[in-house]
């Protein structure tokens, strides 16, 4: 193909979602470094290596591309609460994700400081999981999905901010999201779950249990 030759609408297309993906990548990692307050379309342009002009084709705003961000972790998250894995090994990747990628706390409270929703889509996912799972016959009556999710969110979003203030070093950051871990399996086994129903997991949290301190 000649210089002169228009670049076919495929290519164009690859292109684009390739510039967006890159656009995200460079936007979390200032996120994660100085907080969404600090974002410009222009300083995640010169991060990612394209065109400011390109970069604002995608986002015109800051608020655009924080809420741009803020869906993309939220469908990463989803992703990660409806794998189908044991119910004990998702609540410890998502837990230890969290601790790894606080600007996912950062930026759900920038959201809410700013009187933002948090995305539906992924929303209606979480809490959709959460009744599937009482609803069955494996788990309790009377609960309360949508406030259960709001509990839950609540931990992954505060959990990995208080982790970096209260303990000096990542060893003992992660010691701490695994006894965490431990406590949010109970509340899951006796709030949400019929522990006879769960003997995997009634299993685990004991043998995990450490004597008081």
């Amino acid at each position: 193909m000649s210089p002169s030759e228009p670049i076919p609408l495929e290519g164009r297309r690859r292109d684009f979602q390739d510039n967006r993906r890159r656009i995200l990548a460079a936007a979390r990692e200032v996120m994660a470094e100085r907080g969404p307050e600090a974002l410009t379309v222009s300083d995640v342009a010169h991060r990612a290596g394209i065109n400011r002009t390109t970069a604002y084709q995608h986002f015109r705003t800051r608020d655009a591309l924080v809420g741009a961000v803020v869906a993309d972790l939220a469908d990463e998250v989803t992703a990660m609460l409806v794998e189908r894995l044991p119910i004990g090994e998702r609540i410890d990747r998502m837990a230890h994700f969290f601790l790894q990628h606080p600007e996912v706390g950062r930026l759900v409270l920038h959201q809410m400081l700013s009187q933002k929703p948090i995305p539906q889509r992924a929303w209606d996912r979480d809490v959709g999981e959460i009744r599937n799972l009482a609803e069955s016959d494996r788990g309790q009556d009377g609960v309360d999905s949508e406030m259960l999710g709001y509990i839950l969110m609540c931990v992954g979003i505060l959990w990995p901010l208080l982790a970096r203030m209260e303990f000096d070093t990542d060893e003992a950051a992660r010691h701490a999201t695994t006894r965490l871990t431990r406590e949010v399996k109970r509340l899951l086994l006796h709030g949400l779950l019929r522990p006879e129903r769960w003997p995997e997991l009634d299993a685990e949290v004991r043998r995990e249990q450490e004597p008081p301190r």
